[in-house]
């Protein structure tokens, strides 16, 4: 049978995507056609062989368009008929490109799918977009593959198509959910973060004047308190439709950032303007009288004001510095704009810079830091019963009286002052000193690793790590990488090059707080990660909130359709476990599993 049909279908072991595309009657009629070709004689094997691959495709689901080496139309099946708007007899003889164009995503540039064959480039699984006749940039999945019949002196390419619109729409629909406050409609925290970073590059390559105004309301809990949480939710949606009059939004940015808070991105204006627009914003809040129910309050906000600087790199410093400033207008009485400048005495004490700095330097110094690993765990019945085998590392620091330092002090102080290449060094090598006690093989213990942005920016940190593992000699598989998607997307070459240099080692990968990055779903397939962490504010709210249910649902769906796994954070409870088994979610992390456990005590657990 030569490179046949059986090695059309060498690729399904290579690709579970592929496996998807190809349902199991082909794969029976392609056992029962080698069979019976193998019975005939030579002068009748390529009319069988056609034959049944005719037969084997009638019935698929996916679009099959047989091509010679010239790109003449053979055959199309049933499905591309459908989709081609041709008949079989209509388009055999025709050159495939008087058929259907498929189109590059990014580049827009036709898809040479034919030469690559020829070049035995074979595609486990690319997208594309396919233009044909009543359609236009459809989205598309695809694979060729030659055939070979006897006594043919070339092969024939088969393309597989398949339509993934109805993907293409859930994820369309995830990304405006997680882009977008339900409330209010107002791009949310994570959409804001993705036109700041936009409006940053703008201000480092060409000078362009920005500005950014964080908006907290200084009596949202009264409010709450004397009018309940809906008279809380009312006040905001007015708040919200207030701010949106008061911004030109073919220019400005508007989002709610929080529970009570707001963000406006001024752009393409002078400092100077923008103030004197966020002391307009300022003074229509003050003079707002808000009334439900019979009730009344006056509001006011407490505003910090940040001209986008050179120096400024990251939304999450920026936001960080708004916020201590914010706090700065807060502590005196509120109702006040407080404008942020990087030497300001005050938000240097709000920082606390000289104090965090001087303990971290201590910390180091005393070995102050310890780990600690919380499990992560299977949640279908039969395999949660086992012993934990997956875990989560993670750092605590105590103080000179032995006291544990809350991580959401100490860590934002290392992010701030450039200290976390050197907690993450000393986590990867604490851990991988540890993990060389370890004996048991089967199943062998997994320990994922938190890194951070300003490590993967450093050129030797993945050269540090390689040392690492190469001098203690441990096994590879036993670690796994967590990085977050505002990490990845913030230079997406390094971040692949960092997951594929030590994956080829046998090192996994897992896409922490998904959900609250930046267009979650198109930078997953980018991303060559074996595990994704729906962030727990989805999974907290689970039990009650419809669309966070829903949420949970559809990234569950986006992680199983791109073939990794999905891990639920904060899990707290049996009754989060049910509603997580019941969709489908693989791992479970948080208090209603078990609390996070010192590393000697779960080392211990795997040592024969």
């Amino acid at each position: 049978m030569g490179a046949g049909l059986a090695d059309f279908f060498n690729i399904l072991p290579n690709s579970a995507m592929l496996v998807l595309l190809l349902t199991g009657g082909v794969v029976l009629a392609i056992a029962g056609w080698s069979w019976f070709v193998r019975r005939h004689s030579r002068r009748q094997l390529q009319l069988a062989q056609q034959n049944m691959l005719v037969s084997a495709l009638a019935d698929v689901q996916e679009a099959a368009i047989l091509v010679d080496a010239n790109g003449m139309v053979g055959f199309i099946n049933p499905a591309a008929e459908k989709i081609l708007k041709y008949k079989i007899r209509s388009a055999r003889g025709k050159h495939f490109s008087d058929l259907f164009a498929l189109i590059e995503p990014v580049t827009h540039n036709p898809v040479p799918w034919l030469d690559k064959a020829k070049r035995n480039d074979r595609p486990m699984l690319r997208h594309a977009l396919l233009n044909a006749s009543g359609l236009n940039e459809v989205q598309m999945t695809y694979t060729v593959q030659p055939i070979t019949y006897e006594d043919a002196s070339q092969p024939c390419y088969m393309l597989l198509l398949r339509d993934q619109t109805e993907l293409y729409a859930l994820q369309l629909r995830l990304d405006h959910a997680e882009m977008h406050d339900a409330h209010t409609r107002l791009l949310n925290r994570k959409g804001f973060e993705l036109r700041l970073k936009v409006a940053i590059d703008q201000v480092h390559k060409h000078g362009v004047k920005h500005s950014f105004c964080l908006i907290s309301m200084d009596q949202f809990k009264l409010v709450n308190d004397s009018m309940g949480h809906t008279g809380g939710d009312v006040l905001i949606e007015r708040i919200a439709d207030m701010l949106k009059d008061e911004i030109d939004g073919r220019r400005d940015v508007l989002a709610r950032l929080g529970g009570d808070e707001f963000g406006i991105l001024f752009q393409e204006i002078e400092p100077s303007v923008a103030i004197r627009a966020a002391e307009h914003v300022r003074r229509r809040l003050e003079q707002y009288d808000f009334q439900w129910n019979k009730k009344r309050q006056k509001v006011t906000a407490s505003i910090a004001f940040v001209p986008l600087y050179k120096n400024l790199r990251t939304p999450n410093r920026i936001l960080s510095d708004a916020d201590v400033a914010c706090r700065i207008a807060k502590s005196r009485g509120g109702n006040r704009i407080h404008i942020y400048k990087p030497n300001d005495q005050e938000i240097l004490k709000q920082q606390g810079t000289i104090v965090w700095l001087g303990r971290l330097k201590k910390a180091f110094e005393a070995g102050n830091f310890r780990l600690v690993a919380q499990p992560i765990h299977p949640l279908e019945p039969a395999e949660f019963k086992k012993p934990f085998c997956h875990y989560e590392t993670l750092v605590r620091l105590y103080d000179e009286n032995n006291q544990p330092v809350p991580p959401d002090e100490f860590i934002p102080a290392a992010e701030a002052y450039s200290m976390m290449p050197r907690l993450d060094r000393w986590v990867v090598s604490k851990l991988i000193q540890t993990l060389k006690e370890v004996t048991q093989k089967v199943p062998r213990p997994v320990f994922a690793v938190n890194l951070s942005g300003q490590s993967l920016d450093e050129p030797a940190f993945l050269q540090f790590v390689l040392d690492e593992i190469q001098t203690a000699g441990i096994s590879p598989g036993m670690l796994c990488f967590e990085i977050t998607e505002r990490v990845a997307i913030h230079n997406l070459e390094l971040a692949q090059h960092f997951i594929e240099t030590l994956k080829g080692l046998g090192c996994s990968f897992s896409l922490d707080d998904f959900g609250t990055g930046v267009s979650s779903f198109g930078y997953l397939k980018s991303l060559p990660v074996d595990y994704l962490k729906i962030d727990g504010s989805f999974i907290k709210d689970i039990a009650n909130d419809d669309v966070a249910n829903a949420m949970v649902r559809s990234v569950n769906q986006v992680g199983h359709l791109m073939g990794v796994k999905v891990i639920a954070e904060y899990v707290e409870n049996d009754r989060v476990i049910q509603i997580l088994r019941e969709i489908g979610v693989d791992f479970g992390q948080g208090y209603g599993i078990s609390k996070p456990i010192p590393i000697e005590e779960v080392i211990r657990n795997h040592v024969i």
